[in-house]
């Protein structure tokens, strides 16, 4: 990966998605998305209006809306920060793996140097005393280097942290702009 300069942005490739539904559902769909209108009746009296049991039904046109700043977090914005934090420490541990597996090969390429120093004075010993000389490739099989941890691993787990930030930034424009739109109003008094 390293050698063709790979990353996780070539490893997966976005393909586009186009549904094509009949016109009987798309306009089956249009008309969930419209709220049922209420039947259209008018208080009898003043006092009618003043109680709100009997006209909680009435559905003013340009009444104000509040459910509008409403404030709660949505769900799908509370679950994909739970898997960013998730795949955040993935790639914590995976970076922590990765970095023990440098040292690991660290400390065993000193121990591999170490031997073969050693066997080439031995080497020359022998061979001023016209012995025969020891093999220098013994340590392949004395020393076992650490397996490397799988780069594609993280590769893949980087982009699902990309993938969740872009879920989190996009869920929380709209409670952004209202918590924006609040903290404005509430500074002014």
């Amino acid at each position: 990966m390293t050698k063709f300069n790979v990353s996780y942005k070539e490893i997966i490739q976005e393909l586009p998605l186009v549904i094509h539904n009949s016109h009987i559902v798309t306009s089956f769909l249009h008309q969930l998305s419209l709220p049922a209108a209420p039947p259209a009746t008018l208080p009898s009296s003043l006092s009618s209006l003043l109680n709100p049991s009997t006209h909680s039904s009435i559905a003013f046109p340009l009444y104000p809306n509040f459910n509008s700043f409403d404030l709660t977090i949505d769900p799908l914005l509370e679950r994909s920060c739970d898997l960013l934090l998730e795949a955040v420490e993935t790639h914590n541990t995976e970076v922590n793996n990765a970095s023990f597996h440098q040292r690991q090969l660290a400390r065993e390429q000193v121990k591999i140097t170490a031997w073969q120093a050693k066997r080439k004075s031995e080497n020359l010993v022998r061979a001023q005393s016209n012995q025969p000389l020891l093999p220098e490739d013994e340590y392949l099989r004395l020393f076992k280097l650490p397996q490397e941890p799988s780069r594609l691993e993280t590769l893949l787990n980087t982009r699902q942290v990309e993938q969740y930030a872009r879920q989190v930034d996009g869920f929380s424009a709209t409670t952004s702009s209202k918590l924006f739109a609040i903290n404005g109003g509430l500074n002014k008094f």
